[in-house]
């Protein structure tokens, strides 16, 4: 029983003292992750903007959402 004892104490001491690190290093991972995403954001953006169809239809969009915003009448109240 000792001996199980002892093998528990020395996993859960390893366990214990490698948390930090791994914390660590899952920061790091989800950091670089981020990363990935942006780029791969920025790059669709670029490939859409350029795109003229893609590019105006976004245009439209937008001035017609502003447009749409800007007419709303605040409730009399």
């Amino acid at each position: 029983m000792s001996t199980l004892t002892m093998i528990s104490q020395f996993i859960f001491t390893r366990l214990y003292s490698q948390l930090p690190g791994r914390a660590r290093k899952q920061r790091g991972a989800s950091a670089l992750e981020y990363i990935v995403l942006a780029a791969a954001l920025i790059i669709i953006i670029g490939v859409l903007a350029t795109n003229g169809t893609v590019r105006t239809a976004l245009e439209t969009a937008f001035t017609d959402l502003f447009t749409e915003a800007s007419d709303t009448t605040p409730p009399a109240g």
